[in-house]
């Protein structure tokens, strides 16, 4: 429910007036739990000002835009149920000692930015807030820190921020108020310490400050510590339990080139060990040196970040005693090179954060002895080569980015049983070392990118059993390696793949089922490309995230993105025709989520739809123009049909009418070819042919019966011996000749012969078109008829020359006769 009272807003109980320029606190109703009056020009508030509030649980009265803004008597005694109150940035705050009267369920209390002294702690103003837990004094002008013993009945009090203050100096003596207290934060970095920072500076008058007190964290940052005081202020604190400790930017650190101020050693943290210290900062420093035994004091210490220092040495021994420790933070200093002794002692360490340094030689077997180490971090450094590492046996994250690295040779010695590689930002080319990188057995996060990976030539092949969940390829050349057709199996096994990365790869096209093998994956990352067009079926089903834009993309086709829940096709150059219709519908209705808005794709194409909006264009133009290109292919299919069958008619005709020319024509070409034909091989038959009753002239050697046959000799012999001495028979297949019994007998004979020698001795011509009924009424000719072909005479005299050159064709040949399995056994008649 959205209601307005005055110039405020309220929505679901919180009533917002920030910035209405009020110069008073207006009405609110009794249901309200939070008000918001930041940014106003309220100078006072009494105890009218929040009548019937009891529901009332946050307040802000902050950065009020007066001179002054004054807190009067029992101001809040209304507000029982307050436990959020806001009065920092009042330049000018002035509190009546019982303004927080009534606020006994109060839990945090803002007071930064409020010109407040030291009175705020050592005067009673605080007592009636039993409940408090939370007190923030940031930006003050306290000067010491005195607290009122009625603290002692603040059992909830934990965190007291009093940073950016000017207090000079804090003993013993002054934190009475807070004895027996646990505190989870006391803050009182950006202070500077002045008088405790004085060389003649009484520290065993002083005292322990927290005598009696414990501190979950305790921050000193800001305060122009260098080694010497912070030895002192630690021997006096000797005992006291604090649990992390912050340090940052003091001045502590010779840094790089002086000599004039002492790096810490082994004697700088030596009153901290018994304070059960667990984490240690001591980031931007001037740490030039880890000096031997420097942190052997903190025998709990779990975590130590030196990070933005000038570390240049780690000398021998300067991690002894760090039996417990598990994070390790040295990045963004100026490390050159690791040792094999640089990291000893560290048996327990699970993370080392070595990134952004100077690291380019690393000593054999550097790294030994860290049985436990789970993360390392070398991410911008110098190194070349990885074969110099000791075996990890329990590295599960290898941070390699940003190097020098020209090769993974070496890395399955320390990182074998690694999860997540990172090789980003290095200088390899070939794409082999992702085949490398597979053979890890548990490697689940693989970061190739900005390597420029332009080869591969690897014969491996990707382990089917793998568990990769994601692949980085940013910004690398395989289009230099898929246009070559190679490695075209590089994603065929990876069958858990959720998220590809494979923008900024100069991708031209994708190759055919380059994704075949990706059944699981979620999230494709092809921007920055300059793909023209995508294959059909090339996206896998699981497919939901796909970014494509920033390609070449004219006319995308909208059947690709089925199964998508969200895509981003901004910046590509969209070609305004008609082709583009199904894409513009498909935009219109689609329940997919576009990264890039839909109101922001225009035309690059044609010159005069340059800028116009996807969504602005009409394409009922394109539905007539559709109707008339149908109209035009059917008219263009119908005449194409039409012609061509027109063709084949006209030519199937010619060449019925002129087959004898074409037959000729089609031997004199061959003639010219081939040459003039050879002169016919003479082989051991007397004749050619037997021709039976033909008495023309032939070109070829005929036996003849009334040329041939020898005079006196029994006519069957004659038969016989013709048969036998000629090449080929060749039987004349008429009505006489069925009736002739001579002519049956030779033809019987000679298919005798055919069985005999299992050769095409037989040529059989049927003459005066006899059916084939009457042909197979002949038992040896219906034997022949149904196993071979037989020659008919031309009835057309076109055809005579076709018919000549194929039987003078079968006379010449030599061919075998198949063997027949089926032959036709003729009955023989025994007469007695």
């Amino acid at each position: 429910m959205i209601r307005r009272i005055s110039s405020c807003q309220i929505i679901n109980q919180i009533a917002f007036c920030q910035s209405q320029s009020l110069n008073w606190v207006p009405y609110f109703p009794s249901n309200v739990v939070a008000v918001d009056l930041s940014l106003n020009y309220i100078i006072e508030v009494n105890d009218t000002s929040f009548l019937h509030l009891e529901l009332l649980q946050n307040l802000d009265l902050g950065m009020q835009k007066t001179q002054f803004l004054r807190i009067k008597k029992n101001a809040f005694r209304n507000l029982s149920n307050l436990v959020f109150l806001h009065l920092g940035s009042n330049r000018n705050l002035v509190l009546d000692p019982d303004a927080f009267v009534g606020l006994f369920n109060l839990k945090q209390l803002n007071l930064i930015y409020n010109g407040l002294s030291a009175s705020i702690l050592e005067d009673e103003y605080l007592r009636p807030l039993v409940s408090l837990e939370v007190i923030y004094l940031n930006s003050n002008v306290i000067e010491r820190v005195q607290p009122n013993l009625f603290f002692r009945n603040l059992t909830n009090l934990k965190e007291v921020v009093l940073k950016l203050n000017k207090i000079k100096t804090i003993c013993e003596n002054d934190l009475l108020g807070f004895r027996g207290k646990f505190f989870s934060l006391f803050d009182l970095s950006s202070n500077h310490l002045e008088h405790m920072n004085a060389i003649d500076f009484d520290w065993k008058t002083c005292g322990n400050p927290f005598k009696n007190v414990s501190l979950e964290v305790l921050d000193l940052s800001l305060n122009s510590l260098d080694a010497d005081r912070t030895r002192l202020l630690f021997r006096a604190l000797g005992g006291t339990i604090i649990h992390h400790v912050i340090l940052s930017q003091n001045i502590m650190g010779r840094s790089f080139g002086y000599n004039n101020i002492k790096d810490p050693n082994n004697e700088t943290f030596e009153g901290l060990k018994n304070s059960s210290v667990r984490s240690l900062k001591l980031s931007r420093n001037f740490i030039f040196s880890l000096e031997p035994f420097v942190f052997a004091p903190f025998k709990e210490l779990k975590e130590i970040t030196l990070a933005v220092n000038k570390i240049n040495q780690i000398k021998k021994d300067a991690f002894s005693g760090l039996q417990n420790l598990k994070s390790l933070n040295l990045s963004n200093n100026l490390i050159g090179e690791v040792f094999s002794y640089t990291f000893e002692g560290l048996h327990s360490v699970t993370e080392i954060d070595l990134s952004n340094n100077h690291i380019g030689v690393i000593q054999h077997n550097s790294f030994t002895g860290l049985f436990s180490l789970q993360t390392l971090n070398l991410r911008g450094n110098a190194i070349k080569n990885l074969h110099e590492f000791a075996p990890i046996p329990k590295l599960e994250n290898v941070l390699l980015g940003d190097n020098k690295i020209q090769s993974s040779y070496g890395l399955s010695t320390f990182a074998q049983n690694s999860i997540f590689v990172d090789l980003s930002e290095n200088r390899l080319r070939d794409l082999g070392v992702f085949y490398d990188l597979m053979n890890f057995p548990n490697v689940q996060f693989i970061l190739l990118r900005h390597n420029k990976l332009s080869g591969c030539a690897s014969n491996s092949v990707v382990p089917k059993e793998n568990n990769l969940l994601y692949l980085d390829l940013e910004d690398n050349m395989l289009q230099l390696i898929w246009e070559k057709n190679i490695c075209l199996d590089v994603f065929d096994n990876l069958n858990k793949l959720n998220r590809l990365r494979l923008n900024q790869n100069f991708l031209q096209f994708l190759p055919e089922a380059i994704f075949k093998g990706l059944t699981t994956l979620n999230s494709l990352d092809l921007s920055l490309n300059l793909l023209t067009h995508l294959p059909d079926n090339v996206f896998p089903e699981s497919l939901k995230v796909l970014n494509l834009s920033g390609n070449i993309l004219g006319s995308p086709n909208p059947d690709l993105f089925s199964s998508l829940s969200l895509i981003d096709l901004g910046r590509n150059p969209y070609v305004c025709d008609c082709n583009l219709k199904e894409y513009l519908l498909w935009i219109s209705q689609t329940n997919v989520t576009f990264f890039s808005h839909v109101e922001d794709m225009v035309c690059y194409f044609p010159n005069e739809l340059l800028g116009v909006r996807l969504l602005d264009l009409n394409t009922e133009s394109c539905v007539e123009e559709d109707q008339r290109l149908i109209l035009k292919l059917r008219l263009s299919a119908f005449i194409s049909s039409v012609t061509i069958i027109i063709l084949i008619m006209m030519s199937t005709i010619t060449f019925i009418h002129f087959r004898g020319l074409c037959f000729v024509i089609y031997k004199k070409i061959i003639t010219i070819l081939q040459g003039s034909p050879s002169v016919a091989f003479r082989d051991s038959y007397k004749y050619d042919a037997y021709l039976c009753f033909s008495s023309k002239k032939n070109l070829f050697r005929f036996c003849l019966e009334a040329r041939d046959f020898i005079p006196g000799e029994d006519h069957i012999t004659n038969i016989r011996n013709a048969i036998w001495c000629s090449k080929k028979t060749v039987c004349i297949v008429t009505k006489e000749f069925l009736k002739d019994g001579w002519c049956i007998e030779a033809f019987n004979m000679a298919q005798t012969r055919l069985f005999t020698e299992l050769q095409d001795v037989l040529i059989m011509v049927v003459v005066g078109g006899l059916p084939r009924f009457k042909l197979m009424k002949c038992d040896p000719i219906r034997t022949f008829i149904k196993s071979r072909h037989c020659l008919h005479w031309p009835e057309d005299f076109q055809d005579i020359d076709w018919f000549y050159e194929r039987l003078a064709q079968n006379i010449l040949k030599e061919e075998k006769s198949k063997k027949q399995t089926d032959v036709v056994l003729q009955n023989i008649r025994v007469q007695s």
